[in-house]
């Protein structure tokens, strides 16, 4: 919990930074390209965390991966954060400063997990359902494939979930069968 409130605070000052510089747009870039590099690299993300590796050496790491990929600002709040020997919650900060981004723009990130890649007419149906469950927000739809759904979906709109895959659906009917009291006698 404490490390969730330090890389909201880090966010927060980068927010207003950024605002300050009128470099909003950019440095949400920025974050964005960390918080990726932070995810799909998990060799990236056990450096960062590294006790072995000296904070000298992190610096000079990020400085090569980030240097040409990010703004001025950004690389100055890397190596901020790298000499307050916070490397290891950037992708936290990133993920942070993304979120207040996008409370500030009123925009909505939902999440739709399918079994098979979604066609522009469900797409389009989706988008409408989800206009009138949050109204005048703007809604960016982050798409995913899963085939272990079957078939249905999964739609994540914030804290809230809708589950209609079949996978779940098939799990819920081998939880009754095995909570059925009547047919454990044969």
């Amino acid at each position: 919990m404490k490390e969730v409130r330090v890389a909201q605070r880090y966010a927060k000052s980068l927010i207003s930074l950024a605002l300050e510089r009128d470099v909003l747009e950019q440095v949400n870039d920025d974050m964005q390209t960390i918080k990726s590099v932070c995810e799909e690299s998990r060799d990236f993300s056990n450096m960062l965390k590294s006790p072995i590796v000296k904070p000298d050496k992190k610096k000079t790491i990020l400085n090569e991966i980030f240097s040409k990929e990010v703004s001025e600002l950004s690389m100055m709040f890397i190596n901020i954060v790298t000499e307050k020997k916070r490397e290891s919650m950037l992708g936290a900060i990133a993920e942070s400063f993304i979120m207040l981004y996008n409370e500030s723009k009123n925009i909505v990130t939902a999440s739709v997990t399918t079994a098979a890649a979604i066609t522009d007419d469900i797409r389009t149906q989706v988008l409408a359902q989800l206009k009138s469950v949050v109204g005048d927000a703007n809604i960016k739809v982050e798409e995913r494939v899963n085939e272990s759904l079957i078939g249905g979906f999964v739609l994540r709109v914030g804290d809230r979930e809708f589950n209609a895959s079949v996978s779940n659906k098939l799990q819920k009917l081998n939880r009754e069968f095995l909570s059925n009291p009547y047919i454990k006698e044969f």
